[in-house]
């Protein structure tokens, strides 16, 4: 093992990622804005580290960087440099990468300020980055056909070469956003006038050291790079799976008694694994990269794959998928044993590399093409409800199946189903999760059609659901802890939302204007209280939230009271419980509830009934919810109360209840508006009293 500088490292060397190591992956929590008082503030990060370890190298001394772990590979690929020898990284890649790319960014410096960094103009581009002699030779890279190799070569060294566009993934993206922080810290180390290009480029490349190991022939480098990278920044486990899959791939050899063509044959199905392995993992990293604002977890796709191609789930052993994988499945002892065959492996893989494709789109309904829109609907719908982890490994087995559309009416059940569970009976996140992993798996093999998937979704659910228990929590959420009523509950945005797609076939319209983008629906909290929660508070708990005394709001308050006149007869709880019941909730389809709030009814339904200088916005010109509101004359406790029992009669419908058979006290406990009943009782009595006279 010896201790060397970069300079040393990349004297006379080809150096090279293999397919089985991870992409880049060092990245800091923010990006540096350069433009700021405090640029670097609560930027973390390993880019971050390596610049401070760099930055703060005292004169004349150098810095311990890691360890370098190194495997020679024959023959070299560029023949014409005979004094060459190339080696693979086994360890250390993210360093040595993060350092390149920083020497990039000081090249790319000195050329523009016209600063010769070696003793001839190009030196240091032929020893750290490329050497061209009429045909380019890159020092640095990684295999071929590996979609970062093409992007570094195009956006780091930013060479114009004619080649494909390169594909993009997380990983790519890592690699421009170390480029675009070290960029932006040599422009701040360069802002004091006694720091140089120069004076940094030999700070790089002689004062950062590694201790460097070339491993011998006779280690395994597969199992010498699973063992390392269990330090540092661990390897995910799809990670960690590409590298034991070409691990075992390298594991069939050849016996004595083969002959020479089955010798050759088994060299050449050698190579057809590796190749699909390593274009499998390329679209693996693109469809789990394929959103870069919110990447897809490894971790997620693996375990949710393994259980619907294994069906080996159980809550008994943590990380059991991994564990599979690892310890049971694609072990060396199954390869010497000959129960694992490279046609098993390539089965697997392929199906792993579908499945990444369906597993983006069921997390990102964007990429689901015009030809695939019936599915893509149903989708949509299991996002609106919800999209429960414990529904993910069906969705994505459904979706994997060519006659995925004849399964649209299963994807429909599973969407009431979470309705009914989650929502409506508040069972855990988990409740029913084994069945339906099993089933995933089933569907999966093709062991079940959508008529039997639908068929076990509608019984599960009639195991778990429960009317009453939607009872039960309705009188929590107006009883317990803040008494939000269905202004908070979970299943608000659905509720209102599936109301306004009844509303609007009911009355046969299709106006683009007034329909629900459900996106900005939810994202903007579209959810408008017609009677205003300002006005259910007494004038104590008003002048609290203003933060003044009762004088200084006592008119604001009386005005809102007179708006809301007919309200005033109950209590602040009271009046509380009516601002936050069902038939008080409004979908709007624009965000006007800010503007609305605290305006009286006639106000909220056309805002130009306030002067010909205000516009025309209100519920009037919002969704068909609102525009049926906007037909009352006013907006009183009795119209909350109506509004209410006309909505639950629409959710018993959605959900097969029978609302006729509810009783009215159930109907207005759900409401939270008992305490209405009593009085309407109380009114009955003495009509009866009045006409017995």
């Amino acid at each position: 093992m010896d201790l060397k500088s970069i300079h040393e490292i990349f004297t006379n060397r080809i150096l090279r990622i293999p397919a089985y190591q991870r992409g880049f992956a060092w990245t800091n929590n923010k990006t540096v804005d350069i433009n700021s008082k405090e640029p670097l503030k609560n930027v973390k990060g390993q880019l971050k580290d390596l610049w401070d370890d760099l930055i703060n190298i005292p004169q004349g001394k150098w810095h311990y960087t890691g360890l370098l772990t190194l495997v020679e590979t024959k023959p070299c690929e560029y023949s014409w440099l005979p004094n060459f020898k190339q080696y693979a990284i086994v360890d250390g890649q993210q360093r040595i990468t993060s350092i390149l790319i920083l020497l990039s960014v000081l090249i790319e410096k000195a050329k523009e300020q016209n600063i010769v960094l070696g003793i001839r103009e190009g030196d240091v581009e032929m020893q750290y980055l490329y050497l061209n002699k009429g045909v380019n030779a890159y020092v640095f890279g990684y295999e071929k056909d590996n979609p970062s190799d093409k992007f570094f070569r195009k956006h780091i060294l930013c060479l114009d070469e004619v080649e494909d566009d390169s594909q993009e993934s997380t990983y790519t993206e890592n690699l421009l956003k170390a480029k675009n922080f070290f960029k932006a810290m040599v422009t701040l180390f360069l802002q004091d006038p006694n720091n140089t290009i120069p004076k940094l480029f030999n700070k790089v490349t002689s004062q950062l050291k590694l201790n460097e190991y070339v491993l011998p022939e006779e280690l395994d480098e597969y199992v010498v790079f699973e063992t390392m990278n269990n330090r540092g920044k661990p390897l995910s486990q799809l990670e960690k799976l590409k590298n034991r899959l070409l691990y075992l791939n390298d594991k069939y050899h050849s016996s004595e008694e083969m002959s020479k063509e089955e010798v050759l044959l088994n060299q050449a199905k050698k190579e057809q694994l590796e190749i699909a392995v390593n274009k499998a993992w390329i679209t693996i990293y693109k469809s789990l990269g394929q959103n870069k604002t919110h990447p897809l977890s490894d971790e997620d796709f693996i375990k949710n794959h393994w259980i619907v191609y294994f069906n080996k789930y159980s809550r008994d052993e943590a990380n059991v998928y991994a564990n599979f994988l690892f310890d049971e499945y694609f072990t060396l002892e199954r390869v010497y044993n000959q129960s694992l065959t490279r046609e098993e492996i390539e089965k697997y893989i392929k199906s792993l590399q579908l499945c990444s494709i369906w597993w983006n789109k069921l997390h990102n309904i964007k990429y689901f093409s015009e030809e695939e829109k019936i599915v893509r609907n149903a989708i949509q719908g299991i996002h609106q409800v919800g999209l429960k982890a414990s529904f993910k490994p069906l969705l994505l087995a459904i979706l994997s199946r060519s006659d995925r559309n004849v399964f649209v009416d299963s994807i429909k059940t599973l969407e009431k189903y979470s309705f009914k569970l989650f929502d409506l009976s508040d069972k855990r996140g988990n409740t029913g999760d084994s069945k339906i992993y099993s089933l995933a798996h089933e569907v999966y093999r093709n062991k079940r059609d959508n008529n039997v998937t639908k068929t076990e979704l509608e019984l599960y659910t009639s195991w778990y659901y429960r009317f009453n228990l939607f009872v039960n929590q309705s009188y929590e959420l107006f009883e317990l802890g803040n008494k939000t009523g269905f202004y908070k509950w979970s299943g608000r945005f659905y509720l209102l939302y599936q109301y306004d797609k009844y509303l609007r076939k009911e009355n046969k319209t299709s106006t683009q204007s007034s329909s629900i983008i459900w996106s900005d629906f939810v994202k903007n909290d579209s959810i408008e209280h017609i009677y205003p929660q300002s006005a259910t508070v007494s004038l104590a708990t008003y002048a609290s939230h203003k933060e003044k005394e009762e004088s200084e709001v006592e008119e604001s308050y009386n005005k809102i009271q007179s708006n809301w006149s007919s309200f005033t007869k109950y209590s602040p709880s009271q009046r509380k419980k009516l601002a936050n019941s069902l038939g008080n909730l409004l979908a709007i389809s624009s965000s006007d509830n800010s503007s609305l709030q605290n305006d009286k009814f006639l106000f909220k339904v056309d805002q130009s009934n306030k002067g010909e200088s205000y516009p025309k916005r209100g519920y009037k010109y919002d969704s068909m919810s609102a525009m049926i509101v906007s037909n009352e004359e006013d907006w009183t406790p009795e119209k909350v109360l109506g509004r209410g029992l006309d909505m639950l009669s629409f959710l018993c419908k959605y959900i097969g209840e029978d609302y006729n058979s509810l009783t009215d006290e159930t109907k207005y406990k759900v409401l939270g508006l008992d305490f209405m009943l009593k009085k309407e009782d109380e009114a009955s009595k003495n009509i009866l009293i009045l006409s017995q006279k």
